[in-house]
């Protein structure tokens, strides 16, 4: 008889560890929870197991699927292919890790900042409606304590589908576990999520008036918050690791 969790209701409350949903599922296939072959339950029932939201647990599936774990599949669900769970290569406590996460950073600056601006200049009136929700949305949930790792990153990923260019939406795609990483670390700085709130705010409202100009330069001054953050914090690691 396969190992079982033993609290599957237990629910995930942390809004500073954006990597729960992923580790407790991880734990879960470790376990043999679920067999090869079988279906994950409904991204509904897991939001609801986990106290968090749905945009929550399918960025957790997507990053199960990049490692090779599940299979999702339209109308089908998503399918356990490996129990084989590898390691992040990107430890949240080693310099290494924040080499990575400072090259993602300038990698973010390049490319978001005229994301937005071509979002602005080519997104229809409904997905420019869409991330003004999403910020709005993300406002909401972090004002309230709640998780919001769903709306912050589907925020991300609208505007870069807004944006009408292929190739950068799917560069900006291929980074969507570094993302995920990324925000887990640079929210444990003080004040970090009440900034990035306040600029996903004001570069949604720059798209939905259609100014590309200002997007790109809330967006620019965005990405450069966080590559200070992420510096920052490697800073710190670097203090720490010479006392």
């Amino acid at each position: 008889m396969r190992a079982r969790s033993t609290d599957k209701t237990a629910p995930v409350r942390s809004g500073r560890i954006f990597g729960s949903v992923l580790n407790e599922l991880q734990q879960r296939l470790r376990q043999g929870e679920w067999q090869p072959g079988e279906h994950l339950p409904s991204i509904t029932q897991l939001a609801s197991d986990f106290a968090v939201s749905t945009g929550s647990v399918r960025e957790a599936l997507r990053s199960l699927q990049s490692q090779g774990l599940v299979r999702i599949e339209h109308g089908r669900g998503v399918i356990v292919i490996s129990l084989h769970v590898d390691e992040s290569p990107f430890d949240a406590d080693s310099a290494h890790s924040m080499d990575h996460m400072a090259a993602f950073a300038e990698a973010r600056r390049l490319i978001e900042p005229e994301l937005a601006a071509y979002a602005a200049e080519r997104g229809s009136d409904s997905e420019l409606a869409e991330i003004l929700q999403l910020a709005i949305t993300m406002e909401q949930q972090a004002g309230s304590g709640l998780d919001f790792v769903g709306p912050d990153i589907s925020f991300h990923r609208s505007i870069a589908q807004a944006s009408h260019n292929p190739v950068l939406r799917q560069m900006l795609h291929g980074m969507h576990d570094l993302f995920v990483i990324s925000r887990r670390l640079t929210s444990q700085e003080l004040g970090m999520t009440e900034r990035a709130v306040r600029y996903h705010r004001l570069i949604a409202e720059a798209i939905y008036e259609r100014n590309p100009t200002q997007a790109r330069l809330l967006m620019l001054a965005h990405m450069n918050d966080a590559l200070s953050s992420v510096l920052a914090m490697e800073a710190e690691i670097q203090r720490n690791l010479v006392m």
